[in-house]
């Protein structure tokens, strides 16, 4: 989308300098071949349709930029493969729409396939079964997990939003309490947002584990213990990224918040996990 004039002789640079801004990032670094990242291929501004039927009567000096599909792939591998460098350009005001979008791109596919199938479980079966008791069923009614389980299922994209910008506003107060915060609450909500990525889709299966699971205590807590890990790690190069500080102060600030997703994960597994620690059921069997 190179810089051009309108009819009227006005420059259209003048009016879409924001996006005219993303789109020269993103042609640099689509011409890198060092593979060094310094902003995100999903932030990137599509083709005008003006610039699409100027290309069609053969204007090569408007560049076309990559579809949908492609964006959300190479920002994936942008973000797993250069942690650090991907933070590095910062384009404000934050777009937080694009980062939420591609948040659920990434996360509720999976969900959607769960809840269709979950869905159509509950329109087949046939009658009440007996319920095996869990170590939550001294805390809750069996009826009430269940209830509270699928309740946390169908509430997947209003809690992707809301921990987006909790983990947020964490790491910005982190920031602030250990020296103050270079850039904008909005280019930590951005940092820690795309930091989720490399989890995002390990979370989506381990909620498809635990509907069909469930899972072993002790495999639970290794699949946690990593994401926790995978997060810290990204959320530390995402923050190191964004405010250009230290590692080891982007690493201390991040353990708080680093710590939020695998909590809400770990707290959706104590409803169906079959072993805990210490635990021995009264009773095998609780029938509604």
């Amino acid at each position: 989308m190179a810089p051009s004039s309108t009819p009227d002789g006005d420059p259209r640079g003048t009016a879409r300098a924001p996006d005219l801004s993303r789109a020269a990032t993103g042609r640099r670094l689509l011409r890198d071949k060092r593979g060094v990242w310094s902003a995100l291929p999903i932030e990137w501004p599509r083709a005008s349709r003006a610039d699409r039927k100027a290309v069609a009567a053969g204007d090569l000096d408007v560049e076309h930029l990559p579809g949908t599909a492609w964006r959300i792939l190479y920002t994936i591998v942008a973000l797993v493969r250069h942690p650090l460098q991907s933070f590095a350009h910062v384009h404000e005001p934050v777009s937080h729409g694009v980062v939420l979008g591609f948040l659920a791109a990434v996360r509720l596919p999976f969900w959607s396939a769960l809840t269709i199938e979950v869905g159509v479980r509950a329109l087949l079966s046939e009658g009440r079964k007996p319920i095996a008791l869990l170590p939550v069923h001294d805390y809750l009614d069996p009826r009430l997990t269940e209830a509270v389980e699928l309740w946390l299922l169908l509430m997947v994209p209003i809690g992707l939003a809301l921990l987006y910008f909790l983990l947020g506003i964490l790491s910005h107060v982190a920031l602030a309490l250990t020296g103050g915060a270079p850039r904008s609450i909005g280019a930590t909500m951005r940092a820690s947002g795309y930091a989720l990525t490399p989890i995002l889709l390990p979370i989506a299966l381990v909620e498809v584990w635990l509907w069909h699971g469930p899972p072993s205590f002790l495999a639970f807590a290794v699949i946690a213990g990593i994401l926790g890990i995978a997060y810290l790690f990204w959320l530390g190069c995402a923050l190191a990224g964004t405010h250009k500080i230290p590692l080891s102060r982007a690493f201390l600030v991040a353990l708080v918040p680093a710590g939020v997703p695998i909590v809400l994960l770990t707290a959706r597994a104590l409803l169906v996990l079959e072993e805990l620690p210490g635990w021995e059921p009264s009773s095998p069997y609780f029938v509604p």
